[in-house]
């Protein structure tokens, strides 16, 4: 900042100055030129500026050097006087007061002046006051509409102040919140139960800290969704339905629905809209004492635990005796994802009775492992997950069963199913503000993740936990919380190049990402608690070589390999290019030298890089990911 006033040392004999004050000149003349005080800007302490750099506060003592300062009558700061605290020969000091301002990032700038015992301004200059945000503000929330138990996020800074939150005629205490950001940033909260019976209602939510309320919707309430049923009719007397009827559900939003239960048993979903949902009395429910029971209808809906439940008959009356006509699901195809049964691929079924199967399992050797079945089925289609659990290494055939009517089976079909993930066309971008949406690659979730998550990720994170070497400092990490953050990799623009980087290996990678500006360790340097190794494979040994073609033709069919990655980051355009493998070694808790073992290995993975856009710090790597299970604990 430029200083806009001058410093003049008054003495004795000094030549007599014309009469009159400039504001930017800091002095006026008087006719006794050994006893007119004189400031000298420079010495101002803070000195204050524009940039917000150096700040200086409501309430802060300001101190000032200079000449005949205790002849100096008053000192005003925009016109208002300020509190002399200090005042001798040499030096002011002063309480910056109360200026009226409103809050602000960005400093005011404020006209400082002196004046003589006369009344006769002796001084003016620019200084720069803060008057810092310290309220509650809230800048937005999302998602804009939910049903009950979905996570509403209200963003915005000093939200660690907001005491509860009203949404609509509820309110959601501050005990209730499901995180609050250390710094303020943001706040989340689950919608409360019982706001609204209507199928879909605009809702107002405000946040109260202190005595102050803050509407945060707006002009834009939140569409608050709930199933509402139409009535149904009550059975007629002497009649009850039995196992393998369906009955039909109508109403509004009913794809919210998550469970019909008739007691404890879940009745198997036949077909599901927002209009309508018809469910089936499964054969599963024979288990029970044979006979014409009377038990409550319910149906569970939203996203909280546990589930908000809507009574549909009080008393429904069902022969629980098994039916002598039992649907027999029939299968057709099974397609999935990406053409291969990868673990937590979603395999899709066709058929007729689909409706009626209640499990779906995986079986080989001796092992039976129970797959996911997704909600939603139909009579004509099913959907389900590969299971994770698999204990083979190698790609292995198993059978499908269906398991129907209690304990009857059908085989699905064989599957070839593959003991790792595949996840296509991820991107990670090096540490500039533009690429804050792809910072880090978490395999384990299987995608990319911003940067304003990674302290949430990595809550561990810590510049003594771990050493320049990347060998684990376990006198400051349990086992239990170096498992407790998933694996990740990212990729930065460092000495000139872009290169994969984990955030074990060097301290100084984690603080260029950076969120609104600001790094995300603060600005600190800070390694990162997972230990992640890469390779760059080459066609140079017949093992790399053999990998390399698996990848790429997608024949890939184990993970183990005896190919061992090290602590470097690789270089693109110096160690891989695009079209190119790196192998990415997750390592154990025992892990302790440089370059990982087999058996130190937790997971590993190959990357196929895909595309590269190299523009310095504002870098990107495309890639598909192979991902392994478990291998060592």
């Amino acid at each position: 900042m430029k200083l806009r006033n001058s410093f003049i040392a008054l003495a004795v004999g000094l030549l007599s100055l014309g009469s009159g004050c400039n504001d930017n000149s800091g002095f006026i003349d008087a006719e006794d030129t050994q006893r007119v005080p004189a400031l000298n800007p420079a010495t101002l302490s803070p000195l204050s500026n524009e940039s917000g750099s150096v700040r200086a506060y409501v309430g802060t003592e300001v101190t000032v050097q200079g000449f005949n300062l205790d002849r100096v009558g008053a000192v005003t700061m925009d016109d208002q006087p300020v509190e002399l605290t200090v005042q001798t020969i040499k030096e002011l000091k002063f309480r910056i007061p109360a200026l009226g301002h409103a809050q602000n990032d960005l400093p005011y700038a404020v006209k400082l002046r002196a004046y003589d015992s006369q009344e006769t301004q002796i001084f003016a200059y620019d200084y720069f006051v803060t008057i810092p945000v310290t309220d509650a503000v809230v800048t937005g929330y999302a998602p804009a509409g939910g049903t009950v138990g979905t996570e509403i996020t209200l963003s915005g800074r000093n939200l660690g102040q907001v005491t509860r939150v009203r949404f609509g005629g509820a309110t959601v205490e501050a005990a209730l919140f499901t995180e609050v950001d250390e710094e303020g940033g943001f706040v989340k909260f689950r919608v409360p139960a019982g706001v609204s019976e209507a199928p879909d209602t605009e809702v107002a939510i405000a946040a109260e800290w202190g005595t102050q309320t803050i509407d945060v919707t707006g002009a834009t309430p939140f569409l608050l969704h709930v199933p509402v049923f139409v009535a149904l009719e009550p059975q007629p007397e002497g009649t009850n339905s039995a196992i393998g009827d369906e009955l039909e559900l109508t109403g509004r939003n009913l794809d919210l629905v998550s469970a019909v239960k008739w007691g404890d048993a879940a009745l198997t979903v036949v077909e599901q809209s927002a209009e309508a949902l018809t469910v089936r009395f499964p054969a599963s429910i024979h288990e029970a004492v044979p006979a014409v029971q009377t038990k409550a209808l319910v149906a569970e809906w939203g996203l909280s635990e546990p589930a908000q439940a809507e009574t549909l008959a009080a008393a429904w009356r069902l022969d629980t005796t098994p039916s002598s006509t039992v649907l027999v699901p029939e299968f057709g195809k099974m397609t999935v994802e990406d053409g291969k049964f990868y673990l937590g691929k979603t395999v899709t079924v066709t058929g007729a009775n689909l409706s009626a199967v209640e499990k779906i399992e995986f079986r080989y050797d001796a092992e039976r492992l129970a797959a996911t079945v997704l909600a939603g089925a139909t009579d004509s289609e099913l959907k389900f997950t590969v299971p994770e659990g698999v204990t083979f290494d190698a790609a292995s055939e198993v059978s499908v069963v269906a398991v129907y009517n209690g304990a009857d089976e059908a085989e699905v079909g064989k599957a070839t199913v593959y003991p790792f993930y595949y996840y296509k066309d991820l991107t990670i971008g090096a540490q500039d503000g533009s690429n804050t949406a792809m910072a880090f690659c978490v395999p384990d979730r299987g995608g990319v993740i911003p940067a304003s998550e990674w302290k949430e990720l990595d809550k561990y994170a810590a510049s003594d936990a771990m050493t320049a070497a990347i060998t684990l400092n376990k006198a400051v990490i349990t086992e239990a919380q170096y498992y407790e953050v998933p694996p990740y990799f990212f990729s930065t623009f460092s000495g000139g190049y872009l290169t994969l980087q984990s955030p074990s290996n060097s301290s100084s990678q984690l603080k260029n990402f950076k969120v609104d500006g600001t790094s995300i360790t603060g600005g600190g340097s800070m390694y990162g608690v997972p230990v992640v190794c890469f390779r760059a494979l080459k066609t140079t040994t017949s093992a790399e070589n053999k990998i390399i073609e698996a990848v790429k033709g997608g024949t890939l069919e184990t993970m183990i390999s005896t190919v061992r990655a090290s602590a470097g980051a690789p270089k693109y355009a110096t160690d891989f290019n695009a079209d190119d493998v790196v192998l990415v070694q997750y390592v154990t808790y025992a892990y302790g030298v440089k370059n990982p073992t087999p058996d130190d290995v937790c997971r590993q993975g190959f990357i196929h890089v895909k595309a590269v856009t190299e523009a310095a710090a504002t870098g990107r790597i495309t890639f598909d990911l192979y991902w392994s299970k478990t291998l060592n604990e």
